[in-house]
């Protein structure tokens, strides 16, 4: 399993994978709030203004209007310069904004029901992902993690100096289901914090009672050293070493195919704070699933980019 961008969400404590969730018909006459959009910035970079959002810019589109009384020249309609997502694969890109931070949540009716798709490329958050659904609530929470350490080459580091700001960008979604960003959001600083927003709407269902939809999303931030090796070691059930190699420090990391006298796996990361060991034991053929480890490498800015080292049995095994 490499870097996830899309995750389908399937019970009503969203174990991820892949079904359908019935819900109510209701009536969805406004744009979601659906989650955030997050992008590293410096404080030289948002420190004046910031022209991404002017009229100039040609990746924006217009997308309603906003009326604004100026008085005696009475009230005019501006249009609203939104910023569409563009679906890449199984992934949303916003133009413009490229390699920046997805945490939001898309409804889709389907022929069988409602889907409930979580689009993240974010690691997994504290407070996972839920619902609660009964007849007269909704509630979703989404949760999930960003990184950041280190630039490259810099000396004795200090993170509580870290210049580095995580713009947050509310996510809307069309009624038909398409994401944009509109220049709203907030911010945050370091690695040692995050941001939290919860919104909820009022809904008709189609018997004509109302019930509240509320959805909660949270992203957390985190500082980490700066990967120098990566070391995987085989061992057998007497915890004799097999074998050990050093992959490299690449996003695409290569599998790690143990062979059939392979018992358990030791993980080592090293970085200027030490060395991280995390252990696996390999499944005996029995249907359970390989392992996947993930594992943060920074990039030249200090921003953290997630990467999945699997673990495999050897076909011998099965």
């Amino acid at each position: 399993m490499k870097k996830i961008s899309t995750l389908i969400l399937a019970a009503l404590c969203l174990v991820l994978a892949g079904c359908s969730l019935a819900r109510p018909e209701v009536e969805r006459a406004e744009d979601r709030f659906a989650g955030f959009y997050v992008v590293r910035e410096t404080w030289q970079n948002t420190s004046g203004v910031n022209t991404f959002w002017s009229s100039d810019n040609p990746l924006l589109e217009e997308y309603g209007s906003t009326a604004v009384d100026l008085g005696k020249y009475g009230t005019h309609a501006f249009p609203d310069l939104v910023l569409f997502a563009r679906k890449e694969g199984g992934n949303y890109v916003f133009p413009g904004l490229e390699g920046g931070f997805s945490l939001f949540i898309l409804h889709e009716e389907r022929s069988y029901g409602s889907v409930t798709e979580v689009v993240s490329n974010m690691a997994p958050g504290e407070e996972g992902a839920h619902i609660k659904d009964s007849e007269d609530s909704y509630y979703e929470t989404i949760s999930g993690t960003i990184y950041s350490g280190p630039p490259l080459g810099a000396k004795d580091w200090d993170p509580y100096a870290d210049k580095g700001v995580w713009q947050v960008y509310r996510v809307y979604v069309t009624p038909d289901g398409r994401p944009y960003i509109n220049g709203e959001g907030n911010g945050f600083q370091g690695g040692f914090s995050g941001y939290t927003e919860t919104n909820t709407y009022t809904t008709n269902t189609n018997g004509g009672k109302t019930r509240e939809e509320t959805l909660r999303v949270t992203v957390s931030s985190k500082t980490v050293p700066r990967l120098e090796k990566l070391v995987v070691t085989e061992f057998d059930a007497g915890n004799h070493i097999l074998r050990s190699q050093e992959l490299p420090l690449q996003e695409d990391l290569p599998d790690v195919r143990c062979g059939a006298e392979t018992a358990w796996v030791l993980v080592e990361e090293v970085s200027a704070e030490g060395t991280k060991r995390t252990l696996y034991d390999i499944p005996a053929g029995d249907g359970e699933q390989p392992d996947s480890h993930l594992v943060v490498l920074l990039d030249d800015e200090g921003v953290g980019q997630l990467a999945y080292l699997d673990i495999l049995m050897s076909c011998d095994k099965t």
